[in-house]
């Protein structure tokens, strides 16, 4: 089975992920870090909010122009991500991918990259955790931007680092904000399922 034919890996320069719900699961409470956040958004700022998400919160405060308290959010946020990151659940197929990307058709000179909303210690961790940290060639995390998915600039970030096209990278996530990520920034974005299903298919045969 020619296995660039079920994804367009082979011509790509750079794959890059997301990391919860595409690498491993994290172990993070958000209901409780959200309520965290939009108390201390409304105690800050005297400004009654409810966020329906956490990038809606810190884009409140890049308008506001406080990095000292888009500061105090990013370390809040790792804080409850890191505390029981020891519970991740790696996802086994992807894991694999990551190990073994020639058998899929991926050239040696090919970068692995992640873009995620988490933040870069926890990623770091989580890959150090999953045996795969040496696989990646560079990470963006929530700190590393100021406009978050589904807006295009981390990915447009990654495409200027390695100096390529649109067409020479690909993008795998779990949620359609990923998605919408990948339409957004104009480069070919797929659900990690189409890579899951890869994987499985190949160890069938």
């Amino acid at each position: 089975m020619d296995k660039s034919k079920i994804l367009p890996l082979k011509d790509k320069k750079v794959i890059v992920f997301d990391l919860d719900g595409t690498i491993v699961r994290l172990a993070a409470d958000w209901y409780s870090l959200k309520k965290v956040l939009n108390d201390r958004y409304s105690e800050h700022f005297q400004d009654d909010c409810q966020f329906t998400s956490i990038s809606a919160c810190l884009s409140e405060i890049v308008e506001k122009g406080d990095e000292a308290e888009l500061q105090h959010n990013f370390d809040v946020i790792k804080q409850y991500e890191l505390d029981n990151i020891e519970k991740n659940e790696p996802i086994e197929e992807t894991i694999y991918f990551i190990n073994n990307t020639k058998l899929f058709g991926v050239k040696r000179a090919t970068k692995l990259a992640i873009l995620s909303l988490n933040t870069r210690q926890t990623i770091e961790k989580s890959l150090e955790l999953a045996g795969i940290s040496d696989k990646f060639d560079s990470i963006l995390g929530r700190e590393d931007v100021r406009s978050w998915k589904p807006e295009p600039e981390g990915l447009l970030k990654i495409m200027e680092h390695y100096k390529v096209n649109k067409e020479e990278m690909i993008y795998f996530g779990d949620l359609e904000k990923d998605i919408m990520t990948g339409a957004n920034a104009g480069i070919e974005t797929h659900y990690i399922d189409a890579l899951i299903n890869l994987v499985k298919s190949y160890k069938k045969i």
